[in-house]
């Protein structure tokens, strides 16, 4: 299962559907492969469906993290102003994340037996 949110505002084109509502734009789960998420500029990250990306990338055996930084790479490869990120786990439970336009981004990760979750801080591709 795989959840987003948007607040749908700040970079939005007036009468468009927000990317998180689109399936392989804002999240995209395979239950045989894993799943990804994203964020960001949603009207330019929509054009490449990066989780659906990321997912597709780690089903041929690439890992979560360079998963993401391919979908993120790809986005910026025509936009390359543009703000996002990309998160990614697999089935095993490895993760992986990547993002532009920023100078880093924080994510968390939690596992089952854990008390506390883990606060990982990447740093960003630059335009």
């Amino acid at each position: 299962a795989a959840g987003a949110s948007t607040n749908g505002l700040q970079f939005k084109i007036p009468g468009r559907v927000a990317d998180s509502a689109l399936v392989g734009s804002g999240a995209y789960v395979d239950n045989e492969v894993g799943g990804a998420c994203a964020t960001g500029d949603g009207d330019v990250m929509q054009r490449f469906v990066p989780s659906y990306h990321a997912v597709q990338l780690m089903r041929q055996g690439v890992a979560p993290d360079e998963a993401c930084l391919d979908a993120i790479k790809r986005i910026a490869k025509s936009y390359p102003n543009f703000t996002g990120a990309v998160l990614a786990l697999d089935k095993d439970g490895r993760h992986g994340a990547a993002c532009h336009g920023i100078e880093s981004f924080p994510y968390s990760v939690m596992q089952q037996g854990w008390t506390d979750p883990q606060v990982l801080q990447i740093p960003c591709l630059k335009p």
